[in-house]
C-alpha cells in the first residue's frame, strides 16, 4: 500500500498526453566524490559528465513555461561537485521563476560557505543524507572519511541559513534523511542523529 501511494497513476495522468508534473528533478551531474558500493556511479554503469549550463538552462526554462513548479537539482550524482551550481539555482530562481528549488546532497562538499552562496541564489530545501551510525561505518560504506566533515557541515548550514533569513527574509528548509533500518543498526542511527537534530528543520 505504501509502494502504490507513491508509485500509482491517478486516472487523469494514466493517459497517452498526461499534465505537466509537479515537480521535477534535474542531474546536473553524473560524478559523486563518494564511492558507495551499492551505487550505479561508482561502479562505473554510467558516464561520469556535468550537464552543459546552456543545456540545464533550456530544459529550465521549457519546465517551468510547461507549468513546472518545484525543481530539484540532483539525482544520482552529487550537486555540489557541480562548477556551476550556484549559476544554476539563481538562474532557475531569478530567470525562470520557479516558485521551489531543493536539492540533496551526501554534505560532504556542503561547506556553509557554498550553502550560504546557494541559499543567496535561491534555494528553498537542502536535505542531507545521513546514513551511517559513525565514522567507522561511513567509511567502509563510502570509500570517504566523511563523518565528522558532513556533521560540521550540517552545523554550519544552520548557522549561513539563519543569518541569510535574517538578512534577506528568505527561508531555505534543511533537512536531513536516512535509511529506516531495523534492529541494532536503527538503535545506533537513532543515537547518532541527535548529534545533528537540533540543527535540521526536520
Amino acid at each position: 500500500a505504501r509502494i502504490d501511494a507513491i508509485t500509482a497513476l491517478p486516472p487523469e495522468r494514466a493517459i497517452s498526453t498526461p499534465p505537466c508534473p509537479r515537480s521535477v528533478k534535474i542531474e546536473l551531474t553524473a560524478r559523486c566524490d563518494f564511492k558507495c558500493w551499492f551505487c550505479a556511479t561508482s561502479r562505473n554503469l554510467r558516464k561520469r559528465a556535468d550537464m552543459p549550463l546552456d543545456l540545464f538552462k533550456r530544459l529550465a526554462r521549457e519546465m517551468r513555461d510547461a507549468g513546472v513548479e518545484e525543481l530539484g537539482v540532483f539525482y544520482l550524482g552529487e550537486s555540489f561537485l557541480y562548477p556551476a551550481l550556484v549559476e544554476a539555482i539563481r538562474f532557475a530562481k531569478q530567470e525562470c521563476g520557479f516558485p521551489y528549488i531543493f536539492l540533496t546532497t551526501n554534505g560532504r562538499l556542503a561547506t556553509p560557505e557554498r550553502v550560504q552562496q546557494c541559499i543567496e541564489a535561491g534555494l528553498d530545501s537542502i536535505k542531507f543524507s545521513f546514513n551511517w551510525a559513525d565514522a567507522e561505518q561511513c567509511l567502509k560504506t563510502t570509500q570517504v572519511d566523511a563523518f565528522l566533515t558532513v556533521i560540521y557541515n550540517i552545523l554550519g548550514a544552520r548557522r549561513v541559513r539563519d543569518a541569510v533569513e535574517s538578512a534577506s527574509g528568505h527561508h531555505c528548509g534543511i533537512y536531513a534523511s536516512s535509511i529506516r533500518y531495523d534492529g541494532e543498526q536503527q538503535e545506533r542511527m537513532e543515537a547518532a542523529i541527535q548529534v545533528i537534530l537540533p540543527f535540521v528543520d526536520e
